[in-house]
């Protein structure tokens, strides 16, 4: 009994397996392995393909402070620079895979950028220290450092100065990055200060 139940079995299963003669194969709906209908028998198998979506990198402007022999206090030179220096006195550059935007001014808030998934890269023209440097007095020297943070990598040159934001973005992923300036004043004196 088992012998014969175990030969019906594989009848079954090379009924619903194999054509013969170029006929169409038969099918056993009571095995559950019903693999074509007329509707479907004889038509190219279609991918489940979805249109791809396009990413948003958001780009954060940061501007910090730091000082050392301020007068009358480093503080106080950091509290001049931060009221006299905006995110968006610099401009940003995006390179990558169709962005909608490739140019704009930093933001505190931050710039939502569209593109396409692949690499992307942040560069950036920081602002012009001049002033500020003149503002502090003629013993200050003010410095920028930049660095990124977040879903971004910074690249550095051979003398680690900052080149870019380098990053890697798939379909509809949300990513941020942050450009961080810190600016760096040696003996700065806040203007109106005794």
């Amino acid at each position: 009994m088992i012998k014969l139940l175990g030969i019906s079995t594989a009848i079954f299963f090379i009924l619903n397996t194999v054509s013969i003669g170029g006929y169409p194969q038969v099918s056993w709906d009571i095995y559950g392995q019903n693999n074509s209908t007329s509707d479907t028998k004889g038509q190219p198998v279609v991918a489940n393909t979805t249109q791809e979506q396009q990413a948003t990198v958001t780009v954060t402007k940061i501007v910090r402070c730091d000082s050392s022999l301020g007068i009358p206090s480093d503080d106080s030179v950091c509290q001049f620079v931060l009221e006299n220096v905006d995110a968006n006195q610099s401009n940003l550059v995006v390179t990558g895979n169709n962005p909608n935007i490739t140019s704009f001014q930093g933001s505190a808030n931050g710039t939502n950028i569209s593109l396409d998934p692949g690499n992307y890269t942040i560069s950036e023209t920081p602002f012009d220290t001049m002033d500020i440097e003149n503002q502090l007095g003629e013993s200050a020297i003010v410095t920028i450092l930049t660095d990124s943070n977040g879903d971004c990598s910074s690249q550095f040159n051979q003398v680690d100065t900052f080149q870019a934001a380098k990053g890697m973005i798939f379909n509809g992923n949300l990513q941020s990055c942050e450009i961080i300036n810190t600016i760096n004043v040696d003996q700065g004196a806040s203007p109106g200060e005794p």
